[in-house]
């Protein structure tokens, strides 16, 4: 956000991302790609708490865990690419943002 901000850019707009990695530009230019990586990478973080939680009460026996267990499973599944998909997006765009930023301090450097 900082290096579009300097750029007077919003960081989502087509302008802000030009120039940018390739999965950063189709990151925020198609609704459904970021979508699915948003709601996936929560249902990642959600469904791995539940399964740690589920591994952790079988002790008490007045719940039976496994059919719950195998649909968070599934949704674990489901999720962990978008997850991972967002991951890459946030360090291409961490990376590429700080190159922004070195080339904007240059240019004014150099004025």
């Amino acid at each position: 956000m900082y290096s579009t901000l300097s750029l007077k850019q919003h960081h989502k707009s087509a302008e802000g991302n030009k120039g940018r990695f390739f999965l950063v530009r189709w990151y925020y230019l198609s609704y459904s790609f970021f979508g699915y990586c948003c709601v996936g990478a929560e249902f990642t973080y959600v469904a791995l708490y539940l399964l740690t939680r589920m591994k952790l009460d079988t002790t008490s026996g007045i719940v039976d865990y496994t059919i719950i267990q195998s649909y968070v499973e599934y949704f674990l599944i489901v999720s962990t690419p978008a997850c991972a998909v967002k991951q890459v997006v946030n360090v291409s765009q961490l990376c590429s943002s700080c190159y922004a930023v070195a080339e904007h301090d240059a240019k004014q450097k150099n004025k």
